[in-house]
């Protein structure tokens, strides 16, 4: 597993209290301290939601230590006890993404951008992260595109026993919706896929209207997140990643089944519909779209830091 070793930011407040299961429960002294805070009106909780979300701030990068300051810096300011712990953290970053669609043996292939549409006036969005899988595997593959509607354990059930599709060797699109993102991948994987390409359907996340004008993902809009299956940092299972601790090897972290052992993107609506588009075959029940295989063929190439 490539991997870039970079800070994570923790603060730390104590904030727990104990009670009796037969009374009802004191207030605590740090809930009384934070009902009395300066942060804990509407307003307060409005402004400092709004300076902690209008700027990307990925693990690792400069905008993440400076966020993790202000919530230091405001709970501080309102006598509440805290501050920052820093952690060596295994974390992976996209270097090279590709994404290229062949809708037949002799037509052009087609290449995303991979791009999501810029809304409004924000300063920052030159500093949003291109679209990845956080732990997902570097590769370069080839394949028939084959439907796997959520790319749950049933639906490759149904696809190999109830409709006769061969996904070995074919790249995957599935869309989010039902389960983690992570076993997609894993279920794929163990379906016989080399790649997976996840999305996000408008029957789940769109409407007729969408951000900023409602609260629907427009068409370019990508759902980002991790691929990993455990928790925490995946080089240090069960104990603290402080700088010089024990950590595993990336061959015992891939023997671990945390990690995904193929490549995955997650594309958009957009995108999905236009690789769809190439799928013919059986509709499965209760769905629109054909499973396949192919003749579409997708290849998706992904580098991450070392």
């Amino acid at each position: 597993m490539s991997k870039s070793k970079s800070l994570a930011f923790v603060i730390a407040a104590l904030s727990y209290s104990f009670f009796s299961l037969f009374s009802s429960p004191p207030k605590s002294h740090y809930h009384e301290l934070f009902i009395s805070t300066s942060f804990s009106d509407n307003a307060s909780v409005a402004l400092n939601l709004h300076t902690l979300t209008r700027r990307p701030h990925v693990a690792g990068t400069v905008a993440n230590a400076e966020a993790a300051e202000y919530v230091r810096s405001v709970f501080t300011s309102s006598a509440l006890k805290s501050h920052v712990v820093a952690y060596q953290v295994s974390l992976t970053y996209p270097v090279h993404r590709s994404l290229v669609l062949t809708p037949t043996d002799s037509a052009k292939p087609i290449t995303f951008l991979l791009e999501q549409e810029k809304l409004g006036d924000n300063p920052y969005a030159n500093e949003v992260m291109p679209t990845f899988h956080g732990y997902a595997k570097s590769g370069n593959v080839s394949g028939p595109v084959v439907y796997a509607n959520y790319g749950r354990v049933e639906d490759f059930v149904r696809l190999k026993k109830d409709m006769g599709v061969n996904v070995s060797g074919a790249v995957v699109i599935a869309r989010y919706g039902q389960i983690y993102r992570g076993d997609i991948v894993k279920n794929a994987y163990e379906a016989g896929a080399v790649g997976v390409v996840i999305y996000t359907d408008k029957r789940d996340y769109g409407g007729d209207e969408w951000f900023p004008a409602s609260k629907w993902m427009p068409p370019s809009g990508v759902q980002v997140g991790t691929v990993y299956n455990g928790l925490g940092d995946p080089t240090t299972p069960g104990w603290a990643s402080v700088d010089g601790c024990e950590r595993l090897s990336d061959e015992a972290v891939e023997l671990s089944g945390d990690v995904p052992l193929i490549p995955s993107l997650p594309v958009s609506a957009a995108d999905a519909e236009v690789i769809l588009k190439t799928v013919v075959g059986d509709v499965s029940d209760g769905d629109v779209y054909p499973v396949g295989p192919g003749p579409g063929v997708l290849n998706l190439s992904y580098i991450v830091s070392e």
